[in-house]
């Protein structure tokens, strides 16, 4: 576990300084070579973006970074019960998860901000998305959450990138199973389009704050909630 959480925090700190030299590496070149104006202004909003990226990404990682120290401080106490060193240590492996899990969306980020381009295959749809579902039934039986799956018959293949398809039905189920009540329940349904495949997932919980919707593509954005 130690060694786990060494290497957790060695990579956030790999992460963060990759980014920081990034941003020096623009701001010195904002201040050597002079630009055309056009090329100047890009580069300027370029490093804004970068700012606020890692000012969103220190904000981030401030909460599970705090756990850490506490539950590591707790574990380490000749004067905690074995229940709460137990308790500690299962929070410090999923503050780790955490971590870890926001470092892999910051480099998937970087990679495609960079201009990589994702290989597509043709992919089953419904395979994906009950890959998908299977991967949090855990929580929904956690959470006595029902979920509900309602695929059209004979769909077509869609070209996509599998792993991020299937990412992406995680997220979106996984915020949906956090914020519904226990007895809720969660439909995913596909049909076929002109266009492909459309997928529509439905829950009964409180849904995006209006104020919300027009940042919900924003890297790290996290609503407010009252």
């Amino acid at each position: 576990m130690v060694v786990d959480l060494q290497w957790a925090l060695f990579w956030v700190l790999f992460a963060l300084l990759g980014v920081g030299g990034a941003g020096w590496w623009l701001g010195r070149r904002t201040g050597r070579a002079p630009v055309a104006p056009s090329a100047d202004v890009a580069l300027r909003q370029l490093v804004r973006e970068h700012h606020a990226f890692v000012g969103q990404l220190s904000h981030e990682l401030r909460t599970p970074l705090t756990a850490l120290l506490a539950h590591a401080a707790l574990a380490r106490s000749p004067t905690s019960s074995p229940a709460i060193r137990a308790a500690s240590l299962v929070t410090l492996e999923q503050e780790a998860g955490r971590m870890a899990r926001l470092v892999r969306d910051l480099l998937e980020l970087h990679r495609l901000e960079m201009g990589d381009d994702l290989p597509l295959i043709p992919c089953n749809a419904v395979m994906v998305a009950e890959e998908a579902l299977a991967s949090v039934l855990g929580l929904a039986d956690e959470r006595e959450i029902e979920l509900i799956f309602e695929p059209a018959a004979a769909l077509p293949r869609v070209r996509a990138h599998p792993d991020r398809l299937k990412q992406v039905w995680i997220n979106v189920l996984s915020n949906a199973l956090r914020y519904s009540q226990p007895q809720a329940t969660i439909s995913v349904e596909l049909s076929a389009t002109s266009h492909g495949v459309l997928c529509r997932v439905a829950d009964t919980g409180p849904g995006i704050a209006a104020a919300d919707l027009p940042h919900v593509t924003e890297p790290l954005y996290r609503g407010r909630t009252t």
